[in-house]
Parts: C-alpha cells; sequence; structure tokens
C-alpha cells in the first residue's frame, strides 16, 4: 500500500537567527585608555600660561632663577618644535605596533615632565619642552589609527571625536590646576598622566589589523573577539581582514614609487590640506594668546575669567562632535564648522576695527562699550564651538581613515605638516598684529576658513559608516589622484 506524498504547508514558517551585535562597551573602554595619551599632551599644551606666569612671579621674588620673556615664549613653544620633528619618527615605529608605541612612548614622556620638575636652570626647561613635544606627537600619531583600527565602523567616528575631546580636557585641567599649583607642582601632576597611560595601555589587545598584518592570526581573533563581545559573531569580519590583507600583500611593488602616487598622493594631499587649514584659521593662535586677546577687546568682562569660559565651552562642542560624526557625517560637519568659523572671525575683526575707531576715553564711551562686551565674547564662543565641532577634530580622523594599512604610518607627514604650522601661526600671530592689526589679522584668518570652506567642497570624501576595507578598495578604484 503506497503512501500519498504529504502536500507542504505554505504557511510553513522560517525562523531567521541573527548573530547577536557587537558590543561596543569594550571598544569605549580601550579608546578611553589611549585617549589618556591626547589628555597627556593637551596637559602641556595648557601648561605654558600658568606655568609662566608662575615661574616670572616666583622669579621676581628670588625663588629660583630668572626666566625672561623671550626665555619664556620659546618655553611654550618649543614643544610644537618638538612636535615637529617627532611626527615622522612616530609614523615609523608605528609599524611595530600600536600598543606597544603608545607604552614606550609614555615612558619618556613621563621623564620629561620629572626633568621640568628638578630643573635648576632655563636650558633644562628648554630640553623638557622639546622632549615632550616628541612625545606629544607620537601620541598625536598613534591614537586615532589605534582607534580607527579597533572601532566598528558605527562608532568610529564618535570614539576619534572623543580622543580630541580628551585634549581639551586636559588643557582645561592644566588652566584650572595652575590657579593653584606653581609651576613645579603643576608638572608634578601632569608627571601622573602618561605613567597612567602606560599601566592602563598594558590591559588593553593590540589592533587585529596589525597582528593580521603580522601573521598572528590567533591573537588577532582573540583580539576582536575581545572588542566586539565573547558573543558576537567575529568570523566575517576576520575574513575580510584577510582578504584585504592578502590583497595588500600580493599588491606590494618592489618599486613602491609606482604605488605611492596611487595609495598615498591623494589621502597626502586631503589630509596635509586641512591640517594646514586648521593651523591658519585663527583658533590655534588664540588658543595660545587668549589673555591679551581678549584683554586688549573686553573693557569690563575678565579675561582670565572667559578663557576658562571658552576652554570649558569647547570641551562641550566637542562632546557634541563625538555624537554628531557619525550621524551627521563628517562632510558636512567640516562644511558647517568653516562656514561658522568664517562668519565668526570677520564678525570679530569688525568689532575690533570700530572699536578702534572710536577713540573716545569719556565715561560715556567706555560705559556703551562696557555694554557691548557680549559681542567679541559671542563671537569667540562662535569660533571656538566651531572649531571643536568640525574643524579640529575631523582634520585628524581623515588621518586615521584615508590611509592604506600598508600606509598608515605615512600619516606622520599630515600630523607633521599640522605641527608645523602650529609653530608658524603661533610665532607669526604678534608680526601679523603689527603689521595688520588685531581687526586684520582676524579678517586673514576668516578668509583662510573660507578657502578652507571650498576645499572641502571639493577634495574631501564622506567616511561615514565605511570600513577602513571599503574605504581603501574605493580610492584603489580611482583613476585621478586629486
Amino acid at each position: 500500500m503506497s503512501r500519498k506524498p504529504s502536500k507542504r504547508c505554505s504557511a510553513t514558517k522560517f525562523v531567521y537567527i541573527t548573530p547577536p551585535a557587537p558590543q561596543h562597551c569594550t571598544q569605549v573602554l580601550a579608546t578611553l585608555v589611549v585617549s589618556l595619551g591626547p589628555l597627556c599632551a593637551g596637559l602641556g599644551k595648557g601648561y605654558s600660561s600658568p606655568a609662566l606666569a608662575s615661574m616670572a612671579t616666583l622669579s621676581a621674588q628670588g625663588h629660583h632663577f630668572s626666566v625672561s620673556k623671550d626665555q619664556g615664549s620659546w618655553i611654550a613653544s618649543l614643544s610644537l618644535l618638538g612636535a615637529f620633528f617627532g611626527a615622522v619618527p612616530g609614523g615609523m615605529a608605528i609599524r611595530f605596533g600600536r600598543k606597544r608605541v603608545l607604552c614606550a612612548v609614555a615612558i619618556p614622556f613621563a621623564l620629561s615632565w620629572l626633568l621640568t620638575v628638578i630643573a635648576w636652570n632655563v636650558s633644562m626647561l628648554y630640553v623638557a619642552a622639546l622632549m615632550g613635544g616628541v612625545c606629544s606627537a607620537v601620541i598625536a600619531v598613534v591614537t586615532p589609527v589605534y582607534i580607527s583600527e579597533i572601532a566598528h565602523p558605527e562608532i568610529r567616528g564618535c570614539l576619534c571625536a572623543l580622543a580630541k575631546l580628551s585634549s581639551n580636557i586636559g588643557m582645561l585641567l592644566a588652566y584650572l590646576l595652575g590657579a593653584f599649583l606653581n609651576w613645579r607642582e603643576l608638572a608634578t601632576v601632569t608627571a601622573v598622566a602618561p605613567v597612567c597611560l602606560f599601566l592602563a595601555a598594558l590591559f588593553i589587545p593590540e589592533t587585529p589589523s596589525f597582528l593580521l598584518y603580522r601573521g598572528r592570526d590567533t591573537e588577532a581573533a582573540d583580539a576582536l573577539r575581545w572588542l566586539r563581545g565573547s558573543e558576537a559573531d567575529v568570523a566575517r569580519e576576520l575574513t575580510n581582514m584577510k582578504a584585504n590583507i592578502a590583497t595588500l600583500r600580493r599588491e606590494t611593488d618592489p618599486c613602491p614609487q609606482r604605488a605611492a602616487p596611487r595609495d598615498l598622493l591623494r589621502p597626502l594631499f586631503i589630509t596635509c590640506g586641512l591640517m594646514v587649514f586648521q593651523k591658519f584659521s585663527g583658533a590655534n593662535a588664540f588658543n595660545f594668546y587668549a589673555v591679551p586677546i581678549l584683554d586688549e577687546t573686553f573693557v569690563g568682562l575678565n579675561p582670565y575669567r572667559a578663557a576658562v569660559v571658552v576652554a570649558f565651552v569647547q570641551i562641550c562642542a566637542g562632546m557634541a562632535s563625538s555624537a554628531l560624526v557619525d550621524t551627521v557625517g563628517r562632510r558636512p560637519l567640516l562644511v558647517f564648522s568653516n562656514m561658522l568659523m568664517s562668519a565668526a572671525l570677520a564678525a570679530y575683526g569688525g568689532y575690533v576695527y570700530l572699536k578702534g575707531l572710536d577713540q573716545d576715553e569719556d565715561i560715556l564711551a567706555r560705559q556703551q562699550w562696557r555694554e557691548s562686551d557680549w559681542v567679541p565674547l559671542f563671537c569667540i564662543l562662535v569660533i571656538e564651538i566651531a572649531f571643536a565641532l568640525g574643524v579640529s577634530p575631523i582634520s585628524w580622523l581623515y588621518i586615521g581613515e584615508l590611509f592604506p594599512l600598508k600606509h598608515r604610518g605615512v600619516g606622520s607627514v599630515a600630523a607633521s605638516v599640522s605641527y608645523a604650522c602650529s609653530f608658524v601661526s603661533v610665532k607669526t600671530f604678534v608680526d601679523l598684529e603689527h603689521m595688520l592689526g588685531l581687526y586684520g589679522a582676524f579678517w586673514l584668518y576668516s578668509s583662510i576658513a573660507a578657502i578652507a570652506l571650498i576645499f572641502t567642497l571639493i577634495f574631501v570624501p564622506e567616511t561615514k559608516g565605511k570600513s577602513l576595507q571599503e574605504m581603501q578598495t574605493v580610492e584603489q578604484t580611482k583613476e585621478t589622484l586629486i
């Protein structure tokens, strides 16, 4: 007796099992650890302002060696010069491992601050400033690369912006602590930060991309599983990474000059261009001369308190940037921030120009200008908000995103350009003010921000939500360099 074939029910239900989404907690934790590096650099950036005032006071009281204004300016700027010479070696050293380099640089960074603490002459302060600048540059190169390689594309921009935010927090901490501590005590506190970086970095993994590139597949799988969570399915991501690295190895050319234009010139042009516009947009010079600039503009407001307010607002804007960069995108934030900066810089210059035309020193005139102190303060706040929202963090973010894995250390060239421009912009501000007036200097900065807007619209790509492998594939398929 034969059986009739059973009919399949049309209402059969299929169950789809979605692999668990990768968790972000450990990625955030690793980012916070390496962000101690930018925090150290931010402390160093903010150290000179209160420290030089403390040195002048103690020197006048006969407590230690004298420091002239010219020597003080070199103490402040030599760190930038050291950063210029440290960026390229930092990029070369990155091939030994991202985590390993961060741990290695933390030790001389701490020693540079200890040298500051025990300094008994100005020459020792010069050496300490140069050492600190070199270490800051290495950290600035390695940190965004580490974060971009360990972060999931959904939160990569946010985490990279978080590292930049930590630098602003370090600068604010230096301002606040400098109000209560003398320069040796402040240097002692600052020396603790790189020690914390060294100890904390021991407990986070190396980046999976680097481990795979070195042929350490098992360690790469363990590192990726630690970053994505024990329940996350990392097999597909590992497969994509391996395929990309295999492609890189096949494309390795004994004549690197043939591959260099395609792989390097376009990202170098974009990142170096962003760095030049970032440093000559006026915000960098303002950070170093905040109190003198505000003192020249304000009539009633305290410039020291205003400088602290501006630094705090920078931090808030940096937090907003970390939240928006992965939702709004990199390019729109750059466009918006450059537009705001250009307008606010022009408005500030216009206010200073009109104030300079009114030379009447009677009580009524001073009262009128006193009541309008909110105008330049508002302009400065807009400038710093726009800078911290897009121009500053995203310029560094692109260094970690645009360069292919096999040439990622070349991003140090852009960092070196950044420090060179920073040194020039800080040194030339006084000369620009003397030749053009304060209003003319700000109008020049406004023009540069406008050119940066055009540069962004024409050349800068959007990388939101793309994996590093996808971005590299896109770059390799382009037939033009720019």
